[in-house]
């Protein structure tokens, strides 16, 4: 019997366990019916990566399980939604540093040229190249 879904493996060790001889005395419809039954309590949701093995030896056999997948736990879901929020501060910090202070820097540049050009002053024995000397 060849057996390639996790689901089928464990509905194949679970009818395994019932005792022989009341396994033999079931009938095949009965036996489906604890098959589906079985197989619908399992998660629908499958792993990204299941793969399973035996590694038969000499001695003794050892079996591998290597699952992956998106963590789904409520804890985790938790954790990644504060790091969301996280990075969303973090990315309006950093667009307010390289897009809007730059461009504020211009405008100030830009109106005390102007002011130089127009020949006002704001502060009559101040000026900012006296602030920079």
């Amino acid at each position: 019997m060849k057996i390639n879904d996790s689901s089928e493996i464990f509905t194949h060790f679970v009818i395994n366990k019932i005792n022989p001889e009341i396994r033999h005395s079931l009938s095949k419809e009965q036996l489906d019916e604890i098959k589906s039954a079985i197989a619908a309590g399992t998660p629908l949701k499958k792993h990204l990566v299941d793969i399973r093995g035996v590694i038969p030896l000499f001695f003794s056999r050892f079996y591998f399980v290597l699952l992956m997948g998106r963590d789904k736990r409520i804890k985790t879901k938790k954790t990644e939604l504060n790091r969301r929020v996280e990075s969303d501060i973090l990315a309006s910090i950093l667009f307010s540093i390289f897009i809007i202070f730059p461009f504020l820097s211009l405008v100030f540049i830009v109106l005390y040229l102007s002011k130089i050009e127009l020949g006002m002053d704001l502060f009559s024995d101040f000026h900012l190249k006296d602030f920079f000397n």
